[in-house]
This record gives structure tokens, sequence and C-alpha cells, in this order.
């Protein structure tokens, strides 16, 4: 890396208090082995949260002052993909990433999720990769954890993991494993308000532009294989249809 860059985490989170701790810790770990290539700042989303999870959080980044931390009390967002953009936006205006002051092009939006670990070489791996190859964004795997389902579902799962494999790449695009150079994620909106899918979008919206993206194989971030997911029609509502097809010989009534 030619010269330091500032990396920006955002991390979105709805009542994960049992999860958010070691989801920040790797982060944490992850920022600290980015260094001297990447200054990172991260910012939690605490998207409605009745729970623990913003305390925890702000505990955590008390605790670690050599990374900086924001929690980011979201209330209004009603869409993971808003509390992503809210996130974004709150860290861009805090301190010296703020977007009027910091250079686009020498500044990346990481992405993960609260249930998900990153793995220690998250940040400086995936910023290695995409300046060697030139690209703006780099679209990484997930790795299930502890997935409670029969074989038939984990041999349906592996199948469309094949089916999205490609040489020297895939077609997956994983919110939890997600980064994006600031003036490619601005030039085309950032992630929108939608429901679910806002990761796919904002990927296919800088491949229409024209921006090269990477999809890598390595690092890859561990995620939780709860069924149901938090967002609907995600991850997770997959994994809880391959585990628990609808019965072929059912009548509806």
């Amino acid at each position: 890396m030619p010269a330091p860059v500032d990396v920006l985490v955002a991390v979105p989170a709805r009542n994960e208090e049992r999860r958010i701790e070691g989801c920040l810790r790797a982060v944490l770990l992850a920022a600290r082995r980015g260094r001297p290539a990447a200054r990172t700042h991260v910012v939690l989303g605490a998207h409605r949260c009745t729970d623990s999870t913003a305390a925890t959080a702000q505990r955590l980044f008390r605790s670690a002052p050599d990374v900086p931390g924001l929690v980011v009390v979201d209330a209004r967002s009603e869409t993971v993909g808003g509390v992503r953009a809210a996130a974004i936006a709150a860290g861009l205006a805090a301190g010296r990433l703020d977007a009027d002051r910091a250079d686009p092009a020498q500044t990346w939006i990481f992405s993960t999720d609260a249930d998900s670990c990153v793995p220690p070489d998250w940040i400086a791996a995936t910023l290695r990769q995409v300046h060697e190859s030139g690209s703006v964004a780099a679209v990484g795997l997930v790795r299930l954890e502890s997935w409670a389902a029969d074989d038939a579902a984990h041999l349906a799962y592996a199948r469309i993991l094949e089916a999205g494999s490609l040489p020297g790449g895939h077609s997956h695009v994983y919110g939890a494993n997600l980064a994006v150079r600031l003036d490619a994620y601005l030039a085309v909106g950032g992630f929108e308000e939608l429901p679910h899918g806002e990761d796919q979008a904002l990927v296919g919206r800088l491949r229409r532009a024209g921006w090269p993206v990477l999809t890598t194989l390595h690092p890859v971030v561990r995620t939780s294989a709860r069924m149901p997911g938090r967002a609907p029609h995600g991850l997770g509502d997959l994994l809880q249809t391959l585990a628990d097809p609808p019965d072929p010989g059912a009548v509806a009534s």
C-alpha cells in the first residue's frame, strides 16, 4: 500500500447483546492488524435495540481507545440497508472521516454484521488485494457457524455455493464481508433503504456503472447460521428453507 488509507467499518445490530462483543473484538483486532496501511474507525448502528447491545459496544470502545469507535442509536431506519447507510453517514461525519475533508479515493467502507466474526487479516488482506487488482470494491465469502441442519440441507447449500463459483472468484454477495472505496460508494448512492438485498443492489450498481469489483476467496468471515435471520429474505431465511423444505405432497387448504 503506497500510502495509509482511512477505513470505516460499519456494523448494523439489533438486539445482539449475546454476540456483539465477539463481533467487535474481532473487528478491533483486524483494525490493529491492518496498521500502518489502514487507519480504522468502527461504527455500530444500534437499530431499535431493547437490550444491552449499545451499552456493551460503548463499554468495549471505551476499553480500546487505540481504535476510535462510535455507537449510533438508530430509531429511524426501517431496513438493514438504512441502518448500514446511517451508520456510514454518521462515521463519515465524525472527525477526520468527514466526507468533506477525507480523500474519497483513499477512504474505504468495510461492512460486516453483528452476528459475524471477521478474521484478523480481514482489513489488511482485503486492502492488499484491491490495491493489487485496481478494484474499488471487494466481495468476500462467509462460513456458516453451527448450522443445525441435516445432511441434505448442507448438501443443498454446498450446491448453491458451487453454482456461484467462478475461475478465481465467485458470484455471491454478503453484507458481512464487503468493502468499497468511498468515491465509488458515493457515486452510486451507497446502501439503499431496502428490506433485503441491499448488499447485492450496491454491488450491482457498481458493476453497471463500470467500477471494477473484485470477488475474493479469502479472507472468509464466520457468520451465524441462525434460522430465521434478522433480515427478511436474507441468509437466515434461505437456511431455514433448506433445512425445512416444504412437503411436496402437502395439499394447500
